[in-house]
């Protein structure tokens, strides 16, 4: 289609004709019963459906606003669907969004009736239009006309991210088609009908030279269906689908249409339609699922709609896969889009039957992705076979920032890794996302398959392969031995015996069991009576701390018998492992025995009764010490992410001695620079520094048992963050790239 502009300049938002329009709505509404009515029912159906989405508009009067924005908008389709219906010589029956189902009684084009004034020739949207624009046309001129009248935030209220086309294209190609002629289409939330489009062209080049226009237009017809709770929607999609199906109708002999697209609920929550096609119920069971299902959190969601999933669907498809009170679906504000395609999975697709969804990007990480990382819908195994990653491109513009991948399943498939996928990034150019050959014109892609972090939990986070081995490099810190601990029962400390010394050489003492991923889990006390290893500070503590050298001198004994040669030299109370390190402001900390990759930044505790002292990792902890906040969190989130996790496991021997400090050199830990990344990676880490001590009120057994929602939800964008990181080209010297902190911003 051309570039529309009278038909934007002339019926859009700023126009004469919405100005006029909708001023006139507003005058019915004041005095026409019939107006009044259609415009109760309208909001009922809306909160009914949606939840009270316009709560918290910013728009004055906002039901009244777009009710009639809807209502205009619906007008301006059926002036172009009338235009094609005279220039194409067919009647389309079921122009109306509530034709096939029962969903809302309202009568659109009796409104119109009741609000347009009896100039006739003004209002007549095809005097905008020409035949060879109808020809041409496509969704996408919808899509700008639908966002030129309807405001922004209820769009997104409604959790309507339109697609491009060149996204749809991508997806629907993704699927395995065999017979184009029999095999049936499904978009349970087909919005402005972007992905029926694709699906209906995909039918015209494969079936075109083979079917006549009539049949061709019966095949599409009774195998690609579409359906969404939102009336407009609904009617823009059969503009769509009329838009894509007129090069064919242009040359066949049909007199009446009826388009598939259907006003209903497609999960059967609120209502269960039936819907009514071709003169005969429509059971649908599909072999090909395509769409963008609602990005909604259940916060957005009426109390009824979320009684409704707890009650039809939670415990049938087993919809709970993370642990924990706060975690039950319908309480945490999860996204609501994984389960709705879950629920279609489960409802329309057929035995062998694939789905392409195109859903939010760190589902791959997060915990409300743990669902699609089950590849299981109940017992039926659903496997993801293909990933077109669209990192950090905004398909959907700058407006809405949150980010986007579609992700390909097969149903009665067993899941196998690693899984295809295609990274799509940012090219020197702006970015073109009309068609798929566009966008391949315009951004870079590569293979990336994908790989779970932990191999034998398919639904932990999943990560790129090649970003596991790009963060194995060079380490640029000190990695240090925690204080040697060669005499237990002398300088471990019960608090009954604080009394018998002064506290100026007692501290917080890290045991194994003391640390958690992000924090810590107590302490002991340690009597740590020097600041350095071979330290001669005898004379001092014997006169500034009389009882503590007393403590020590009165078992000289059992410290000069211990047989560590490290301890040959220096006074008899030495110890090893001290330096300056160890009282550094901060310390990244890990226990290197077994295989507990747990790393936490430590600094200061504020014990109950030393007050707040310098807390000292123990004998069987290695750390990096900093006095940069900043720099200590950078590394901690580092290490804990899923890509060095990963490649922890990958190196560390398993033994006795499984994160030492060969081990963890091994990985690249560069220098802190100061950059956008770099800071945002800290600034998560400490985030999930101040959500561990809410959660350390239960035994550690117990905490290690539970999930925690906002740790699980800030550990993914970490997650998210390095493997961007990372696949952006960041590693060390030898391989010529960039170090990763000076990734630029």
């Amino acid at each position: 289609m051309n570039e529309h502009v009278s038909v934007f300049d002339r019926w859009g938002r700023e126009s004469h004709h919405y100005e006029r329009y909708t001023s006139n709505a507003v005058d019915r509404l004041a005095d026409d019963d019939d107006v009044q009515a259609a415009k109760a029912e309208w909001e009922a159906f809306f909160v009914g459906s949606h939840g009270d989405v316009f709560d918290g508009l910013a728009v004055e009067d906002p039901r009244t606003r777009l009710f009639v924005d809807a209502l205009y908008y619906d007008f301006v389709v059926d002036g172009i669907v009338e235009f094609a219906e005279r220039e194409f010589d067919f009647e389309l029956v079921n122009r109306e969004a509530n034709y096939n189902t029962d969903a809302l009684s309202v009568d659109f084009q009796q409104l119109h009736r009741a609000v347009v004034d009896v100039d006739a020739t003004e209002w007549d949207v095809g005097a905008s239009l020409t035949r060879a624009d109808l020809l041409t046309g496509d969704v996408e001129f919808l899509r700008r006309l639908y966002e030129r009248i309807v405001p922004r935030d209820l769009r997104l209220q409604l959790g309507e991210y339109y697609t491009p086309r060149g996204v749809a294209e991508l997806s629907v190609a993704e699927l395995d088609v065999a017979d184009y002629r029999s095999e049936t289409f499904f978009d349970p939330g087909c919005g402005s009908g972007v992905f029926l489009a694709t699906c209906i062209d995909a039918k015209r080049d494969a079936l075109g030279g083979t079917l006549g226009p009539e049949a061709l237009v019966d095949v599409v017809t009774n195998t690609v269906f579409g359906v969404d709770l939102n009336p407009v929607a609904v009617k823009s999609a059969k503009l769509g689908y009329l838009l894509s199906l007129l090069p064919v109708l242009d040359e066949a002999d049909v007199d009446r249409l009826e388009l598939p697209v259907f006003l209903t609920d497609s999960l059967g929550l609120m209502r269960d339609d039936e819907i009514r096609f071709g003169g005969e119920t429509l059971d649908l069971r599909v072999d090909h699922l395509v769409g963008n299902p609602p990005w909604l959190t259940w916060g957005n969601l009426s109390e009824s709609v979320r009684d409704a999933w707890r009650e039809r669907y939670v415990d049938r498809l087993n919809l709970l896969p993370h642990d924990g009170a706060e975690a039950r679906l319908g309480y945490a504000n999860d996204d609501v889009s994984v389960p709705f395609v879950w629920v279609c999975i489960h409802r329309y697709l057929a035995e062998d039957g694939d789905a392409s969804f195109v859903l939010k990007r760190d589902i791959v990480k997060g915990p409300a992705g743990r669902l699609l990382r089950s590849q299981r819908v109940n017992s039926r195994p659903v496997a993801v076979t293909h990933i077109h990653d669209f990192t950090d491109l905004r398909p959907f513009g700058d407006e809405v920032g949150a980010h986007a991948s579609v992700y390909t399943l097969r149903a009665d498939t067993a899941p196998t890794f690693p899984i295809d996928a295609d990274t799509w990034r940012r090219a020197d150019g702006d970015p073109e996302f009309s068609s798929a050959a566009a966008m391949r014109e315009t951004l870079p892609h590569e293979e990336t398959p994908m790989v779970p972090v932990e191999a034998d939990d398919p639904s932990s986070p999943w990560l790129r392969a090649d970003a596991e081995r790009r963060a194995l490099g060079e380490c640029a810190h000190d990695i240090r031995h925690g204080l040697k601990d060669d005499a237990k029962d002398v300088y471990s400390l019960d608090r009954s015996r604080l009394d018998e010394l002064e506290h100026d050489h007692v501290y917080p003492y890290l045991r194994s069991k003391h640390v958690v991923k992000y924090g810590l889990f107590g302490h002991d006390l340690h009597l740590v009576p020097m600041a350095k290893a071979n330290e001669d500070n005898e004379a001092e503590l014997r006169n500034g701390c009389p009882k503590t050298y007393e403590y020590l001198d009165s078992r000289r004994e059992a410290l000069e018998d211990r047989a560590s040669t490290w301890l040959q030299s220096g006074t008899f109370y030495n110890v090893f492992g001290l330096g300056e390190y160890t009282w550094s402001d901060y310390k990244v900390v890990w226990c290197r025995l077994g295989f507990k990759p747990h790393f936490a930044v430590v600094g200061t505790v504020d014990d109950e009764t030393l007050g707040e002292k310098p807390v000292v990792p123990g004998d069987h902890f290695m750390f990096i010490s900093t006095d940069d906040e900043y720099e200590a969190h950078f590394l901690c989130g580092l290490l804990n992410s899923a890509v060095y996790q990963r490649s922890l496991r990958g190196i560390a021997s398993r033994g006795k001695a499984s994160l030492s400090k060969t081990v963890v050199s091994r990985l690249e830990l560069p220098a802190y620079e100061e950059t956008e990344e770099s800071r945002r990676l800290a600034e998560l880490s400490m985030a999930a520094h101040d959500i561990v001590p809410r959660y350390i009120d239960v035994s550690k057994r117990a905490y290690n048992e539970r999930t925690v929602e906002e740790l699980a939800t800030v550990q993914a964008d970490i997650d998210e963050l390095v493997e961007s990181m990372l696949s952006e080209g960041s590693s060390g010297p030898a391989t010529g790239r960039r170090p990763l902190a000076s990734i630029d911003p």
